[in-house]
């Protein structure tokens, strides 16, 4: 299993979150080895959760839809887009669930007109999306 070692040391500029020199080189490695697994079909997106959106819980079907997406193969074309530029946030998993205690990746990405929040981690398995729905960010 890959690791990555490094937490958000990002800083704000007008608006926009800029990762420290060491984020945006594992950003960029992490997106290579993902999109790699992604190619093989090693690509897991957990579809049981149900997200908070403006107050109401919606199921992962849902979001998507809200996306424009109508098939949760969609999703990794638009992974598969990713760059390194559009990661926001680089920070470890905590959630003793999942029991992973890897590194997670969120980006933000446009997605048919919206912005769309990715998380994304690697395991033994190969890609897991954990979040894809449209972003609470304006």
């Amino acid at each position: 299993m890959l690791q990555f070692e490094c937490v958000l040391l990002g800083y704000v500029e007008g608006g926009n979150i800029l990762l420290s020199t060491l984020d945006a080189k594992s950003t960029e490695l992490f997106l290579k080895t993902c999109k790699k697994e992604i190619r093989r079909g090693n690509c897991i997106f957990i579809d049981y959760r149900r997200i908070n959106m403006d107050g109401s819980k919606i199921t992962t079907k849902q979001a998507l839809v809200d996306l424009g997406i109508m098939k949760k193969s969609q999703i990794w074309d638009y992974i598969l887009e990713l760059t390194p530029d559009e990661c926001i946030r680089v920070s470890r998993d905590y959630d003793s669930k999942r029991d992973m205690n890897s590194e997670m990746f969120e980006f933000i990405h446009l997605v048919k007109g919206h912005k769309a929040y990715i998380k994304l981690t690697i395991n033994e398995k190969g890609t897991v999306c954990l979040s894809f729905h449209k972003s609470k960010r304006a």
